[in-house]
């Protein structure tokens, strides 16, 4: 993203704030909470100081002003949403991510085969054996960190699964996505992307001259517009799915069993009617969502009142369009009955998340697993969650415990 450390001279001194999600009261404890309470008080919106690490930019705060920003891709363009490629010093895209239309059209058609629900559904058993497997290793000790433990791992042994990589690369994987996205600095940052890439490049490569049944060889040998897809093209859709895939699901999972952890009477609600899990999957989904996404202004607009200038940076934080009172009456309060659950953490209009069948899924799986084998679990006495507010939100640490059979 563009986004700078001044403020330009089309930007009214009453919209400027000074405000970072990771820093408002309370962000370390809930994060998105933390950010709804904060941005109640502040206009639709603003001009934020600091709001990304790139620098200042505009901040959405509404859920129909954040959908109709998503909708509109001539005017808010995602070309530069995340410039990985820049971070290694080179210039391959994201895609889909950073495709606008009309290219973006026929890159969603590319990928959308891998992820029908068809094609999810036969990976079932094999998600629900990586949870099973996970469970075993923490049931018989009464606890876990379930970050560490649970979180973190699950989703990136599909994502191996599904890439036809070994699942004994789990670990470094781990490692690799941790010091991308939550690194302290941009060498962390760099320097895992720089790895990220070279392995990638290198498994490209590999089903180039030896295709598998499994994503690298279909998007190697996949055509776009009539071609074939250069070596970058290939690296830019790996690259996106390693990165939307992993860490979104870890922090979507460790939300989740943190609000279960921390309001019991909800947890046994899904032990007493399971049910109730699909819906429970959607409201949790709406209370805690954890993407800060991000446009740039491809045009000079007025938007809702507001000059912007094309160039001009825009943030959409869903965590505020789930929690938005406008939207969802008594937002705050999460109930697994709640009808018409119209959330858009999935992101709306053409950039809809592609992954989201897979991603519903794997939280679904991993509900169903926990509350059928586990215990009734609760945050370990003497332990605080901590959670962060910058980027993708997330929980740090989630020391779980429960009574051991006997």
């Amino acid at each position: 993203m563009l986004a700078t450390n001044e403020v330009p001279s089309h930007v009214p001194p009453e919209l400027v704030v000074d405000f970072q999600f990771d820093s408002v009261p309370g962000a370390d404890r809930d994060s998105v909470q933390a950010s709804a309470d904060a941005a109640r008080k502040l206009p639709d919106i603003f001009f934020g100081l600091g709001v990304r690490r790139a620098g200042n930019a505009w901040v959405v705060t509404r859920h129909d002003l954040i959908r109709e920003v998503y909708q509109d891709a001539e005017t808010f363009s995602s070309q530069h949403n995340a410039d990985f490629g820049a971070l290694v010093g080179e210039t391959w895209k994201m895609l889909p991510l950073e495709a606008d239309p009309p290219h973006h059209a026929n890159w969603r058609i590319l990928l959308n085969p891998i992820f029908t629900p068809a094609r999810m559904g036969a990976l079932e058993a094999k998600i629900d054996g990586f949870a099973s497997e996970l469970v075993d290793n923490v049931l018989a000790k009464g606890e876990a960190e379930f970050v560490k433990d649970f979180a973190d791992i699950f989703p990136v042994k599909i994502f191996l699964e599904m890439f036809g990589l070994p699942l004994e690369h789990t670990s470094q994987f781990v490692a690799w996505e941790y010091d991308l996205l939550h690194g302290t600095s941009i060498d962390a940052n760099r320097n895992a992307a720089i790895a990220i890439v070279g392995y990638l490049r290198a498994r490209i490569a590999e089903r180039r001259a030896r295709p598998a049944d499994d994503i690298i060889s279909y998007v190697a040998g996949a055509k776009i517009e009539g071609r074939p897809l250069t070596d970058d093209e290939v690296l830019g859709v790996c690259f996106l799915l390693y990165t939307a895939g992993l860490d979104t699901v870890a922090n979507m999972l460790s939300f989740m069993f943190k609000h279960l952890a921390e309001h019991p009477a909800d947890q046994q609600a899904l032990r007493d009617n399971p049910a109730l899990i699909p819906n429970a999957v959607e409201e949790l989904l709406r209370a805690y969502p954890i993407i800060i996404s991000g446009r740039e202004l491809a045009r000079d607009t007025e938007f809702h009142g507001v000059t912007m200038r094309k160039g001009d940076t825009i943030v959409l934080p869903t965590q505020l369009a789930g929690r938005d009172e406008r939207e969802f009456p008594n937002p705050d309060h999460v109930d697994f009955k709640r009808e018409n659950v119209s959330h858009i953490t999935f992101a709306a209009g053409p950039h809809r998340c592609v992954g989201s069948h897979l991603a519903r899924r794997e939280l679904r799986i991993a509900l169903e697993q926990w509350l059928t084998r586990v215990p009734p679990f609760r945050v370990k006495p003497g332990e605080t969650p901590h959670t962060h507010g910058l980027g993708v939100l997330g929980v740090n640490r989630l020391p779980l415990v429960w009574d051991k059979a006997t």
